[in-house]
């Protein structure tokens, strides 16, 4: 499915900007979500999910809302509630909207109660064959996905009108850099360089691919290849990465010190194997994580 954002032909799907009830969103997701919409002159949908559980939990009758402080309570009552969210929510859109605005992409606002998985299932549905799924929040290693929710494979699983999720672990700063393409066999060789031959261009960035050289595969037949496909001038630049002698952490330290942007990487991978693994791998690079199908 990396190839539908390769091309983007159709000219139909959207940036599907995840925004949730908890927390700020990551300054970076933000900006990873509208240069998307710029390199493939799509439209961002910035949908805000409200948590349909603390409904359910303002309807006991029980229910009370305790201050930070702890001194005062209040109860939680279900009014109370939905014009709290209908508050943050309108500040967080007005925000990505204006984001949008600034860099001449168009973008849509809308509020959906739901579980994470089903209203990004729906709206990716709607919105047509290819979807990128940004997440807002800032994604932390060490506890699962890092999404507070749902995990990657879950995601992948039950939307399947996306062709890939992207996140920015909290020391991401910036979306401008070079755009790695991280590819680990040739069937995803040219969408893959052409997705991120696209980035770049947003970016102001260069394309990049990095081939993994892993234990037991066949990485001179593979980088021959690769560089017969790429020519005798490649616009895009290749560097192969001895798996035998490097870890994952140095793969993400070496993306650091190269100033990496985006980095393009098959979740189920050799970095991104797992959902935790996807999440410990965004939280070392100063990118957002682009993992595709």
């Amino acid at each position: 499915m990396i190839a539908h954002i390769a091309h983007a032909d159709e000219q139909r799907g959207r940036v599907v900007l995840w925004l949730g009830a908890s927390g700020e969103p990551h300054d970076t997701a933000v900006d990873a979500a509208v240069r998307l919409a710029q390199a493939f002159h799509s439209e961002i949908d910035s949908l805000f999910i409200e948590d349909g559980q603390l409904f359910d939990l303002a309807d006991l009758p029980f229910a009370r809302e305790i201050s930070l402080s702890g001194r005062r309570t209040r109860s939680f009552s279900m009014d109370a509630l939905a014009q709290d969210m209908q508050t943050h929510a309108s500040a967080l859109q007005r925000r990505v909207l204006a984001r949008a605005h600034a860099a001449d992409v168009v973008a849509h606002a809308r509020v959906m109660r739901a579980d994470p998985v089903g209203a990004l299932a729906r709206a990716c549905t709607e919105n047509g064959p290819w979807n990128v799924v940004t997440v807002g929040a800032p994604v932390r290693g060490g506890d699962g996905a890092g999404l507070g929710g749902p995990g990657f494979a879950e995601l992948f699983d039950a939307v399947q009108a996306t062709t890939g999720i992207v996140v920015a672990g909290t020391h991401a700063r910036r979306t401008a850099g070079p755009v790695i393409a991280v590819v680990e066999d040739l069937e995803r060789l040219a969408p893959m360089m052409r997705a991120a031959e696209r980035i770049a261009r947003a970016t102001g960035g260069d394309a990049r691919l990095w081939l993994l050289d892993q234990p037991h595969g066949h990485p001179d037949w593979t980088e021959g290849q690769i560089r017969l496909a790429l020519g005798a001038d490649p616009a895009v630049a290749l560097e192969v990465v001895d798996m035998t002698r490097h870890t994952v952490g140095d793969v993400a330290g070496m993306m650091r010190s190269q100033g990496a942007g985006f980095v393009i990487s098959r979740f189920g991978g050799l970095l991104t194997p797992t959902d935790a693994d996807a999440a410990h791998f965004a939280e070392q690079l100063e990118g957002p994580l682009f993992l595709v199908r």
